[in-house]
């Protein structure tokens, strides 16, 4: 067992040190903690849900959003967030078709480093990232504050310069989950108080950001109390054009009268993304049950498409007799059925995952997973994992382009 596995497991049982407490990486421990060896029967205790999430009130999607131009392609740089000795990770550019970096990415505010795996893409290379302040607290760190930030690649894959979004100051919260609309004109993140424990029952919301001009939309989450359902709110995607939000979670009831769905982990919808409310009025698109049994798998990822006609789902299914297997599912929007299958690899009696995402056009997936011996990084393309130079494997925290 090498030491990332190692260290993998130890979060799955106790939680990750408390070096730096955010949203994000309370989303990517829950990630990360997925890796499992299932030549043990102890090994089954390890797979745990999210939070939950509310039952939708409507049953039927808006008409798919018509989609901005976006360049056609597979993009030449992409930003990847790598380990080294103390945390934050490494950020950097690189080529896609060398592998050499071509520039390494700061945040231009005081001493804030970039969120871990908290950069998202929109088109013509353009990204936008959170940047954190933190303060020592007790043993550990707690995010002060969040601001996002959005930067352009050059031709030659260089940084032109940073600028601070309108409305991304984000004072005394702690951000994650950042999802940007291909044009590049919403962002959706998930923010908690700042100094929030990975513990604690304080419900998450979503806020919209036009950026450009500051404007605010909140989506409020339903506060962890008895009866009521409780619910995550992870793995947000926008439409092209923003004006739907996708987010994956799972219904959880906290101690009392409500009734689980039965679904175990959802795929969910909001629109207009920009109006604000409540995540329990959010649309179901997919379901976990309908993609892999409940018993054996769950989900790991969601991003929409473009037009919101459809969702790129990363599912798990570790059955008790046979291969654990990691797929890339492409499903219907509009009925939560299965429409193909983008990738599937077969790990053996384990896996590894470390992050899916996509480019702005929805074509390029990238994907690092594998067997407990070691994941590969690349993107997918028909029905292959193409492998990222270098091929950094389990090294790799993060990766977007």
């Amino acid at each position: 067992m090498s030491t990332g596995q190692l260290r993998d497991l130890l979060e799955a049982a106790a939680g990750e040190p408390p070096h730096r407490v955010t949203v994000a990486a309370v989303r990517r421990r829950a990630a990360r903690r997925r890796m499992l060896e299932y030549v043990s029967a102890a090994a089954a205790a390890v797979l745990l849900a999210g939070a939950g999430i509310a039952v939708a009130a409507r049953a039927t999607g808006p008409a798919p959003a018509s989609s901005p131009r976006i360049p056609a392609g597979v993009p030449r740089y992409y930003v990847q967030q790598a380990f080294r000795a103390a945390p934050p990770p490494t950020t950097v550019v690189r080529s896609r078709a060398t592998g050499a970096v071509t520039a390494t990415v700061r945040c231009p505010w005081g001493s804030a480093q970039p969120a871990t795996g908290e950069i998202a893409p929109a088109s013509h290379q353009t990204f936008f990232m959170i940047c954190q302040t933190v303060t020592r607290k007790g043993a550990g760190s707690v995010v002060t504050g969040s601001r996002i930030y959005r930067f352009r690649l050059t031709g030659s894959g260089k940084i032109g310069g940073y600028s601070l979004v309108p409305g991304g100051t984000l004072a005394r919260l702690s951000a994650g989950n950042l999802a940007a609309a291909a044009d590049g004109t919403e962002l959706a993140v998930t923010t908690l108080p700042a100094g929030t424990a990975p513990n604690s029952p304080a419900a998450a919301s979503i806020i919209v950001i036009s950026t450009r001009t500051g404007a605010r939309a909140v989506w409020h989450g339903t506060p962890a109390v008895p009866g009521k359902m409780s619910f995550s709110t992870g793995d947000l995607s926008l439409t092209a054009d923003g004006h739907e939000l996708v987010y994956l979670a799972t219904p959880r009831c906290i101690r009392g009268g409500c009734k689980p769905t039965g679904n175990g982990e959802e795929v969910r919808a909001l629109s207009p993304a920009a109006q604000g409310g409540q995540l329990s009025s959010s649309r179901l698109v997919a379901r976990q049950s309908a993609l892999v049994p409940l018993s054996s798998g769950y989900l790991d990822g969601a991003i929409v498409s473009p037009n919101g006609s459809s969702v790129q789902v990363l599912v798990m299914n570790s059955p008790g007799q046979g291969p654990t297997t990691v797929s890339v599912v492409k499903v219907s929007a509009a009925t939560g059925r299965p429409l193909r299958v983008l990738y599937r690899v077969t790990t053996g009696n384990g896996f590894s995952f470390q992050f899916f995402s996509s480019d702005p056009s929805g074509r390029y997936l990238i994907l690092d997973t594998g067997p407990t011996s070691g994941t590969t990084n690349g993107w997918i393309d028909h029905g292959r994992l193409v492998t990222l130079t270098p091929a950094a494997g389990g090294n790799v925290f993060y990766e977007t382009w």
